[in-house]
Order: structure tokens, then C-alpha cells, then sequence
């Protein structure tokens, strides 16, 4: 794990996530990361579980992207509930065209279903039900993530302070 990489989980962990290493036995790259950018896969692999402590977000591991997975979640589920949703041929082709573009690292449940995914120029977007294709940038790149968790600068991002350190509109001390 790089410095990064250990400083960001050292930080989520002193914020109350729960951390588990990577376990040993995992195979090549699953097909799901394949154009993921070397950061994001490094990152998806420093780490088996990154929870809050009540398991309702979560870091993907690089064990979720594997077909054989079977949590709760799949690691596409935004993807799956929105062309479950699609009424037409065009809008769930609009749909499958996003995700294409867009790859979750980071799921909620907490207050509905959102998550955090690196988009193909490496911007981290955020996006929630009900139209999670109406995605926000929050970071333009994924080591501004790492390095926002790190050092919880004075001007707060609040989507990646209520999704992290379940922030309500009050400020947290470290």
C-alpha cells in the first residue's frame, strides 16, 4: 500500500471504519477494472473491507469487481436499478452508455442509495437515486479523494462529508 493509500484508511479508521487487509489469494485483475486508471486498481486492492461502522458505505474492494461476489450489492447495482428503470430502448441505452464511461468506488445506503465513481478522465463524480446518471463532479481526479480524507481541509466538501464522516451540517474535529 502506498503512503497515500495507508494515510487515507489510517484517517477513515480513526473516523470509526472498519479496515481488513487484502486477502493474499486474489487472482489477476477482474474484468470490471481493466480501464480502470493503475491508482484506482492499486487503491481497490490495498484493502478487503472499508466500511463505516455500520456497514451502510463502503469502498469497493477489488474483490467486488470479481464476477463471483455475493454480497448484497453488486458493484454496478446504480447501473442495474437504472435500466431496470429505462422505459424505453433509448434510455437504457443512455443509461449502459454512462456506466461505460463511469466506475463506482464508492456505494451508500445510508440515506438512500449513492455512490462515488471515477469517470474515464479520472474525475470522481457523485450521483444518488433516484437519476443516478445526474452526476456531479466532487474531485477531479481520484488522489484529490485520497488526499481531501487526509487532510479534512477548512473548506469542506459536504457530499464527501456526510458520505465519509457522516457529517449533518455540523463541523467534525479530527
Amino acid at each position: 500500500m502506498t503512503e497515500l493509500f495507508r494515510r487515507a484508511t489510517g484517517c477513515l479508521q480513526e473516523a470509526g471504519w472498519t479496515y481488513e487487509p487484502p486477502l493474499s489469494t486474489e487472482d489477476g485483475v477482474p474484468s470490471a477494472l481493466h480501464t480502470a486508471p493503475e491508482t484506482v486498481v492499486r487503491w481497490v486492492s490495498s484493502f478487503s473491507q472499508l466500511s463505516n461502522a455500520d456497514e451502510t458505505v463502503w469502498f469497493l474492494s477489488r474483490r467486488d469487481y470479481s464476477n463471483g461476489a455475493e454480497d448484497a450489492f453488486a458493484w454496478n447495482e446504480c447501473e442495474h436499478l437504472s435500466i431496470q428503470a429505462a422505459t424505453t430502448d433509448d434510455e437504457a441505452v443512455a443509461v449502459a452508455r454512462f456506466w461505460k464511461r463511469h466506475l463506482p468506488v464508492l456505494l451508500s445506503v445510508r440515506d438512500g442509495y449513492e455512490y462515488l465513481a471515477v469517470r474515464d478522465d479520472g474525475a470522481v463524480v457523485h450521483g444518488a437515486e433516484p437519476e443516478f446518471e445526474e452526476a456531479v463532479v466532487v474531485f477531479s481526479q481520484f488522489e484529490d479523494l485520497l488526499r481531501y480524507i487526509i487532510a479534512r481541509p477548512a473548506a469542506r466538501n459536504d457530499v464527501i462529508e456526510r458520505l465519509l464522516f457522516d457529517a449533518s451540517g455540523t463541523t467534525l474535529s479530527r
